[in-house]
């Protein structure tokens, strides 16, 4: 008879389980950030807008494969597991985001948020026609809470003196401020509305 531990093989799993979710979230980077909410059970979920409307969306299966053969079981130390896992939680990585990023691109042309460059760089002006469309946060003493920029590494490394300077360009500084403004009136207005229905 061969001995069975399932008490050790569930603590082992555990670990294993830990370390998958937690690599993925390394992997996702900014998405990774994000609050999650977890459904045990269903096959959409349903989104509120603001102005009333309701949008319903499918789950989107997210699936990698850990696969052993027979002839590594011998072997299988700790690390190459890691190997496997870190494969898998790459992969899965890649599926959600994917998905996110389609589900953002999707959702902003839905809002009328989308701002179309027509493969222009990204300039001040876009910039800040960005900001327009964007409903902004504040933090609990009122100061702005910039949003997250996510660019392709590569642009970001052609790019990140140019928008540095931007941080010292008065004219662009003033047109941001203007819009900060506006967009903190937006949201005090925002906040004082959820307050009186909490």
């Amino acid at each position: 008879m061969i001995p069975d531990f399932p008490q050790e093989k569930e603590k082992l799993m555990q670990f294993w389980i830990k370390y998958l979710a937690a690599k993925n979230k390394e992997l996702l980077g900014f998405f990774g950030e994000l609050p999650i909410h977890m459904n045990h059970e269903g096959h959409e979920w349903n989104l509120n807008h603001k102005d009333g409307s309701k949008d319903s969306q499918p789950y989107n299966e997210i699936q990698a494969i850990f696969q052993v053969d027979i002839n590594e079981v011998p072997t299988l130390a700790p690390e190459k597991i890691r190997e496997k896992l870190d494969s898998i939680a790459e992969e899965m990585a890649q599926q959600l985001s994917r998905n996110m990023f389609e589900d953002v691109a999707k959702a902003t042309r839905q809002a009328g948020n989308e701002i179309n460059a027509n493969g222009q760089p990204l300039t001040q002006e876009l910039f800040l026609q960005m900001l327009e469309k964007m409903d902004l946060d504040f933090d609990e003493s009122e100061n702005w809470k910039p949003p997250t920029i996510i660019m392709h590494p590569d642009l970001w490394a052609a790019k990140k003196d140019e928008f540095k300077s931007w941080e010292t360009d008065n004219g662009f500084l003033a047109k941001q401020s203007m819009i900060i403004a506006k967009k903190k009136e937006e949201w005090l207005d925002r906040e004082n509305n959820r307050k009186l229905v909490d």
